[in-house]
């Protein structure tokens, strides 16, 4: 008789259903663990608002959460043993291609930037969760639980401010004010950003930016005049922005207020394929854009020892710990355009 455990299954455009499920079944290679933490994630919007996972091959019941951590209750032939607290890695990277060999696995030619734990197969929205060893790492004991479900989103930060080639004394503008925007205001300080601004579009998550305190300047990104004051208030425009929303209104807000000569690091993802930019000041303001995804996997486990050295503290940013059966409610929270909710962590 199959063990059952309960699972946040979704059901259909915008609905998530808990049900009583099988707990998968493990294969060679495989690690099992209780799900301590889980956390919800904007891609996770995109696929409740849909209904789907990105898989259009799997078959039955399918649940998302691919930000969480958990307690190993059967390590199969890994090394790892029971009551070893673990958190994983989405990425189902090969290891093998050319890609995976050169250090840069958040490009494998396997995953072609779709191929992740909770978007083609079932996530942690469970109890319960079965996947390969391969894709585990130990936490250490000065990672809490809570920490451990956002090093998703961190891993995302660090890698993006990496790739903008941010120096000492660089102005920043952060260009949406969710989880994302707000780790790269606080990284960008640790790093040794002069200046961070934040352009945003309302204010209902300003309260959680200001009460973290590592933002300067704050523009509202649908001010007609935007440009003018983000060149003046920046002394011409400033070195860096970071595009974190995936619209074409970000990323004209991102160039107008970077410099002639400056960068623009694109992270957000767009549910439309084609965005609208000003190709004329880019080009004619010598302005780099640059693409932004996932990290290597050097980088996550770097990511796991910023956390383990309080460099940053993730938990600072969750504003809501749910179970199972408020998540519905929870994904209702996140999509409401004057709901406060900033980072929302389940445990089930």
């Amino acid at each position: 008789m199959a063990v059952m455990m309960k699972a946040a299954v979704l059901t259909g455009p915008n609905e998530i259903t808990v049900k009583t499920v099988p707990v998968p079944e493990m294969k060679t290679g495989d690690i099992k663990i209780k799900v301590s933490a889980c956390g919800v994630c904007g891609s996770d919007i995109h696929m409740w608002k849909t209904g789907k996972g990105w898989n259009p091959n799997h078959k039955g019941d399918f649940w998302m959460g691919h930000e969480f951590c958990g307690v190993v209750t059967d390590a199969g032939t890994s090394g790892f043993k029971p009551g070893e607290r673990v958190v994983f890695w989405a990425n189902l990277y090969c290891g093998q291609c050319d890609m995976c060999r050169s250090g840069q696995e958040h490009l494998c030619l396997d995953v072609n930037g779709t191929n992740y734990i909770g978007f083609v197969c079932n996530g942690a929205y469970a109890e319960q969760f079965v996947g390969k060893a391969f894709n585990a790492y130990r936490l250490p004991d000065s990672v809490s639980d809570v920490d451990a479900a956002l090093i998703d989103p961190l891993m995302v930060t660090y890698h993006a401010v990496l790739r903008s080639g941010l120096k000492l004394h660089d102005k920043v503008l952060v260009v949406g004010d969710g989880i994302i925007g707000l780790m790269i205001a606080s990284l960008a300080k640790r790093a040794g950003a002069s200046v961070v601004a934040l352009s945003k579009i309302n204010d209902r998550r300003l309260y959680k930016a200001k009460e973290i305190g590592d933002i300067d300047l704050y523009f509202d990104g649908n001010d007609p005049e935007r440009a003018q004051m983000m060149q003046k208030a920046s002394g011409g425009g400033f070195d860096i922005a970071f595009e974190v929303v995936g619209a074409s209104s970000a990323l004209s807000t991102c160039i107008d207020g970077v410099k002639a000569g400056g960068k623009v690091v694109m992270i957000g993802n767009s549910i439309e394929p084609t965005v609208a930019f000003e190709l004329n000041r880019a080009v004619l303001h010598e302005i780099t854009l640059i693409g932004s995804v996932s990290c290597t996997e050097k980088e996550f486990r770097e990511t796991i020892d910023l956390i383990a050295k309080k460099t940053i503290k993730p938990e600072r940013y969750v504003t809501d710990i749910v179970g199972l059966d408020d998540l519905q409610k929870s994904f209702e929270r996140l999509v409401s355009p004057t709901d406060p909710a900033l980072k929302i962590v389940v445990k089930p």
